[in-house]
């Protein structure tokens, strides 16, 4: 479905005051911020294989990019402008970015050690990156570099969900998830930020760049089902087999419809 060219903002009253804002949202914390599901362990605690395969490929979008709608970020803080929504994002030659990429029956192992924090950041009241996926154990970094109040509500499921807010630029929070799954994060102040957080129990997956482009290494000898999900037109599924030392050269495609 086609999106309109310009919507228009819900929260944009004027005479609301910062602090019914801070109200309202901490009210949202207290009921929805603390609640935790008893979920099992991961599966298996076993070291991950090693390989020296590599898979890699442009994810493409087949026929016209749905127009994205106008957002006109107000109130948001003063030098802010206008956004566009990022459910569906291409470069101009129907490639796609914001596509997860992963192998579904890969081997999978305990929590990762080591690694770096990925960042979610908070920028104009517009979430970047708007797609982001990292390792079961690994640090999810959650700042913000707007000088305003905005509260990160993740709805996960299999994990911890997590509601709190952060009301000063350079203000943060480092978050870690143990089980992996795929959830929205939203702003409840800013009704139109919103991103994907996506956690996996290996290392072979990627988020596509702006080119649609994305690259899976050290990928162990076998045989696979690679999968792309992209939030509006859902999973395609391909079936890959790789050799060790081999590059294999992997190209999806979604159909907008239109």
């Amino acid at each position: 479905m086609t999106l309109p060219a310009r919507v228009e903002n819900p929260c944009h009253e004027r005479g609301r005051s910062f602090f019914a804002i801070l109200i309202l949202v901490v009210g949202l914390i207290s009921v929805g911020g603390c609640k935790k599901r008893v979920v099992s362990t991961p599966s298996s605690t076993q070291p991950l294989p090693s390989g020296t395969a590599t898979i890699r490929g442009v994810i493409r979008l087949i026929g016209s990019p749905p127009e994205m709608a106008v957002i006109p970020n107000q109130p948001c803080h003063e030098g802010a402008g206008t956004l566009k929504e990022e459910t569906v994002v291409t470069d101009g030659k129907g490639n796609l970015q914001n596509v997860i990429v992963y192998l579904e029956d890969a081997p999978t192992g305990g929590p990762a050690q080591g690694l770096a924090p990925v960042t979610l950041d908070q920028v104009d009241c517009r979430y970047v990156p708007h797609v982001v996926a990292l390792r079961t154990g690994q640090t999810l970094h959650v700042t913000t570099s707007d000088p305003t109040l905005h509260n990160v509500h993740g709805t996960s499921v299999d994990n911890r969900a997590f509601n709190f807010a952060l009301v000063a630029k350079g203000q943060s929070r480092d978050l870690g998830f143990d089980m992996p799954e795929r959830f929205p994060v939203r702003c409840d102040v800013h009704p139109w930020m919103k991103a994907w957080v996506q956690v996996f129990p290996n290392p072979w997956f990627a988020v596509t760049d702006k080119d649609g482009k994305y690259e899976l290494r050290d990928v162990p000898a076998g045989t696979y089902t690679l999968v792309a999900w992209q939030e509006k037109y859902g999973v395609v599924k391909q079936k890959v087999i790789v050799q060790d030392g081999k590059v294999v050269e992997q190209n999806v495609e979604f159909k907008s419809g239109l």
